[in-house]
C-alpha cells in the first residue's frame, strides 16, 4: 500500500518528461550582481558582473540552437542534424564558454549565480552529447526527448541568472515593435 502512494506521488510531482527529473541542482533564482555591486559598493562583484556577460551571452545562444537543433531534427526525423556545421560551431562555443566559466570568480555573495551559470554549462553540454548518440536505422524519439529535457533544464538554469539591470536578459526585446519605443 505504501509503494503504490509513492509511486503514485512521484508519478503526479514530475511527467517523464519533466526537465527536473534531471540530477543536479535544482534551477533558482540567484542574486543580481549588478544589484548586489551597488548596495555593497563591491568592485569584487562589479568585475564578476562585468565577466559573466560573455558567458551568459554564450549559453543564451548555445541553448537557443541546441532548441532549434531539436526542433529541427524532431520534425524531419533526420540523423544528419549531428552531421551538420551548426552543431560544430554550437559545440565549440560551448567549449569556449567552459573555458570562461572555468576562469570566473565569484565573490560569495554570487555563488549561486555562478552555481547556476555552471549548472546552465552543464546541461547544454549534455544535450550537445546526445545529439551525437542519433544513429540512423533506428528510432531515435527518446534521444529528441533527452534533448528537449536536457535544453529545457538548462533553460531554466539560465532563466534564474536573468537580469535586465545587469545585462542578462534571455530574450534582448529593446529593438523589438512591442518595445513602444523605449
Amino acid at each position: 500500500m505504501q509503494n503504490v502512494d509513492l509511486f503514485t506521488r512521484l508519478a503526479t510531482v514530475h511527467r517523464p518528461d519533466c526537465a527536473l527529473f534531471e540530477e543536479g541542482p535544482l534551477p533558482r533564482a540567484a542574486p543580481d550582481p549588478e544589484a548586489i555591486a551597488q548596495a555593497l559598493g563591491s568592485s569584487e562583484a562589479a568585475a564578476y558582473a562585468q565577466a559573466c556577460r560573455p558567458v551568459f551571452e554564450d549559453l543564451r545562444r548555445v541553448i537557443g540552437q541546441l532548441a532549434g537543433l531539436m526542433i529541427l531534427a524532431q520534425m524531419t526525423r533526420s540523423t544528419e542534424v549531428a552531421d551538420l556545421s551548426e552543431l560544430s560551431a554550437c559545440r565549440t562555443r560551448w567549449q569556449n564558454c567552459g573555458e570562461r566559466l572555468a576562469a570566473l570568480s565569484a565573490p560569495a555573495s554570487l555563488t549561486a549565480h555562478l552555481g547556476q551559470l555552471t549548472a546552465a554549462h552543464f546541461f547544454s553540454g549534455r544535450a550537445l552529447r546526445t545529439f551525437s548518440l542519433i544513429r540512423s536505422g533506428r528510432d531515435n524519439d527518446d534521444l529528441f526527448d533527452d534533448i528537449a529535457r536536457l535544453v529545457r533544464r538548462a533553460y531554466a538554469h539560465l532563466r534564474a541568472v536573468t537580469s535586465e539591470k545587469a545585462g542578462l536578459e534571455m530574450v534582448d526585446l529593446t529593438h523589438a515593435c512591442c518595445s513602444c519605443g523605449r
